[in-house]
C-alpha cells in the first residue's frame, strides 16, 4: 500500500506541474508530451494494480473470476505495452535530435516526428489497445488452489492462444523496448564520439549543450534498464511454479508495483524544474 501511494503521489505531482505549465500558456516540448503521457500511463498502472491487490487480498475467489481477472489482464497488457512504446519513442526522438547521423531514417525522423508526435502518441495508444483487447477470448484463467501446501495465496494458470502470446509480446514489450536499444547505442556512441572529437581537437565542451547531451542520454538508459528489469520480472511472475512460496510472491508483487514510482524518479531526475519544485 505505501509503494502504491508513493508511487501514485510521485506521478501526480509531476502531471501537476506540466498541467501548471500549460495553464500558464507554456507549450509543452515533444520530450515533455511523451513523458506527461507516460505519468497518465503510470497512475492508470499503480490504480489498476493497487486494485488488483486490494480485491486479492480481501476476496481471492472474487479476483478469479473470469470476467474480472481477464479485463485485469487485458488492461495491464495494454499499459504496459503503451509504457513500452513510449520509452521507445522517447528514445527516438532523442536519438535524432542528438546525433548528427546522416542515415536516411535518421535524417526524415528528424525533420517529421517532432511535429506528428502528438499524432503518433494517439496512434500508437489505439493502436496497442486493439492488439490488447483480444486478449478476452485468447486468455483463460485455471484456479489451482493452494492445495500442495498451507498458503495465503490463491493459486492461479494463466492458459493462452500460443499464436496470440507470441505476436502480442513481440508486439508489446520485445519490439519496442529492441528500438529503445537500438536509440540508445546510437545516441550513446554519437556522444562518446563528440566527446572524443572535441577532446583531439582541444575545442572543450559547451557546459549546455554537453549538459543537455549527456542529461538525455542517461535518461534513455535509465528507462530501458528499467523497463527491461520490469519484463522480465513480469515474465516470471505470470510463469510461477506452484511451488513457489508465499514471500517470493509478495517480494516479486511489490518490484512491480514499484515500477511507477522508479520511472517517476527517472523523469524527476531529468527535468531540473521538476528537482526545484520538489
Amino acid at each position: 500500500m505505501i509503494e502504491s501511494l508513493l508511487g501514485l503521489s510521485m506521478n501526480i505531482y509531476i502531471l501537476l506541474v506540466y498541467m501548471g505549465n500549460l495553464k500558464n500558456g507554456l507549450s509543452l516540448g515533444a520530450s515533455d508530451k511523451v513523458l506527461l503521457s507516460k505519468v497518465m500511463v503510470n497512475i492508470c498502472l499503480q490504480l489498476m494494480e493497487t486494485t488488483q491487490g486490494v480485491i486479492y487480498v480481501f476476496s481471492p475467489n472474487l479476483f478469479y473470476t473470469h470476467e474480472i481477472l481477464l479485463w485485469f489482464v487485458m488492461g495491464n497488457l495494454f499499459l504496459n505495452s503503451y509504457s513500452y512504446w513510449l520509452i521507445a519513442l522517447l528514445c527516438v526522438y532523442y536519438c535524432v535530435s542528438i546525433t548528427t547521423c546522416g542515415h536516411q531514417t535518421v535524417v526524415w525522423l528528424k525533420r517529421h516526428l517532432p511535429s506528428h508526435l502528438s499524432h503518433v502518441l494517439i496512434a500508437s495508444g489505439f493502436g496497442l489497445f486493439v492488439v490488447s483487447f483480444p486478449n478476452i477470448w485468447f486468455c483463460a484463467i485455471n484456479p489451482t488452489g493452494n492445495t500442495t501446501y498451507q498458503s495465503m495465496f490463491l493459486r492461479g494458470q494463466f492458459i493462452t492462444n500460443e499464436a496470440y502470446r507470441a505476436s502480442s509480446v513481440t508486439l508489446g514489450s520485445f519490439l519496442p523496448l529492441f528500438v529503445a536499444f537500438i536509440s540508445t547505442a546510437i545516441t550513446s556512441w554519437s556522444l562518446i564520439n563528440h566527446m572524443w572529437t572535441m577532446k583531439q581537437n582541444n575545442r572543450g565542451f559547451t557546459h549546455s549543450k554537453f549538459q543537455t547531451q549527456l542529461n538525455a542520454t542517461r535518461t534513455m538508459i535509465l528507462f530501458l534498464l528499467i523497463a527491461v528489469i520490469y519484463n522480465v520480472i513480469l515474465i516470471y511472475f505470470f510463469r510461477l511454479p506452484s511451488s513457489v512460496s508465499d514471500d517470493a510472491i509478495l517480494m516479486i508483487w511489490y518490484l512491480i508495483v514499484s515500477y511507477p514510482i522508479a520511472e517517476a524518479i527517472i523523469i524527476i531526475q531529468s527535468s531540473s524544474k521538476l528537482r526545484r519544485n520538489l
